[in-house]
């Protein structure tokens, strides 16, 4: 459920509003600017690949600390079969040119689904939306599958949801959603190899929102932790043995579900394989959740762990109650904070083009010349 926001956080954020309408934002000469503006590492050998890597708790491209904002298109590959079409025409590159002066990466959905027609394997929506990201300078991070079942040929939610059976056997031994060619186990093996040499992606991500629950609406187990964790071992190493160049990401929320609850979100991303720590926030503050599984918790876990931490969903709703602008003003002073305190990356929830809507009057919908993209440029 996504919170609703109402006066008391109108009030809090009244100073950050007009500190956004007055100074405004930096120009920003090139979409890499983040890796291009900080100190240059004092590394043993650097190779001007275009891969991300990671060095401890910092992204780096070709040698600079590359830190990242951005929205998620998750829409991003559809052919009207995942939300409106972008997968082909011009509707994204349109799209990345608007969105552009605030991005570094965008996060999309790159399930089996959307590389399939009729039984059979098509790439050309995959290959289109990062042709597109590369003619943009921008990177993309992939995501493989979905937790919930969405754009993925399920009837419903319950049918599609990852229960804690698929993390521990599911995976390798049924087709990810009806009609699929493939298990989860071969399409990673598959897209994997297909990609595994393109430095516009930017890192793989396993699943959106990965956790374990007994059944959609259950309630979690004691073996989710290890269940979740064997998963995330043997896909991890799938992903390192066919590409060592692309970063990894689980795909957690971050917040407390099966799986990843309190310290057992450090021992699963205590991984070797597994590069990058995630977090979804969709609450007011600046620095959410509690002391168990706020972000300043997993902030410190990552570092323990010498791993950087994104946020990969950032989403702050408008209502009648709270404005575009207003909302501006809330994601500069999480930016601020969260990048402040060690976040690497930050994504928005969601991008949707002027043909759809655009921002929305009360949505998570971002769209052409949302004041958000302008914060997201400052940083």
């Amino acid at each position: 459920m996504r919170p609703r926001l109402g006066a008391a956080v109108l009030a809090a954020v009244t100073a950050a509003t007009a500190l956004v309408a007055v100074s405004g934002p930096p120009s920003r000469a090139t979409p890499s600017h983040a890796a291009h503006a900080a100190p240059r590492l004092a590394l043993a050998s650097v190779t001007n690949t275009g891969f991300v890597t990671r060095s401890g708790t910092h992204l780096l491209l070709n040698g600079h600390r590359f830190r990242f904002t951005g929205v998620n298109i998750y829409n991003a590959n559809s052919r009207n079969n995942c939300w409106y079409t972008l997968g082909s025409g011009s509707a994204l590159s349109q799209s990345l040119s608007q969105v552009r002066r605030g991005q570094e990466v965008f996060r999309a959905w790159f399930f089996q689904s959307e590389a399939t027609r009729n039984g059979v394997r098509d790439w050309s929506a995959f290959d289109h939306t990062l042709a597109a990201a590369k003619a943009a300078g921008l990177r993309v991070i992939p995501v493989l599958v979905n937790q919930w079942g969405q754009c993925e040929t399920w009837k419903n939610y319950a049918d599609g949801y990852k229960s804690e059976s698929w993390y521990r056997s599911g995976y390798r031994l049924k087709p990810t959603s009806p009609g699929m060619p493939n298990t989860y186990r071969r399409w990673v093996r598959q897209v994997v190899t297909r990609y595994r040499n393109n430095p516009t992606i930017m890192a793989w991500q396993m699943v959106n929102e990965a956790e374990d629950k007994t059944r959609y609406g259950g309630g979690c187990s004691s073996t989710a932790p290890a269940s979740l964790r064997s998963f995330a071992a043997d896909i991890s190493g799938l992903i390192k043995s066919i590409d060592k160049r692309h970063l990894v990401s689980i795909g957690t929320i971050g917040t407390g579900q099966c799986g990843s609850s309190g310290s057992a979100y450090k021992t699963l991303h205590a991984l070797p394989k597994v590069d990058l720590c995630e977090y979804h926030d969709y609450q007011p503050g600046a620095m959410p959740g509690d002391r168990w599984n706020g972000l300043a918790t997993r902030l410190a876990q990552c570092a323990a762990l010498h791993k950087p931490l994104f946020v990969g969903e950032s989403g702050i709703r408008t209502s009648g109650s709270l404005s575009p602008v207003q909302r501006a003003a809330i994601v500069g002073r999480k930016l601020t904070a969260q990048m402040t305190a060690g976040v690497v990356g930050e994504l928005l929830w969601d991008w949707r083009n002027a043909a759809h809507g655009g921002t929305a009057d009360a949505g998570y919908e971002i769209g052409p010349a949302d004041p958000a993209l302008a914060v997201l440029a400052a940083h």
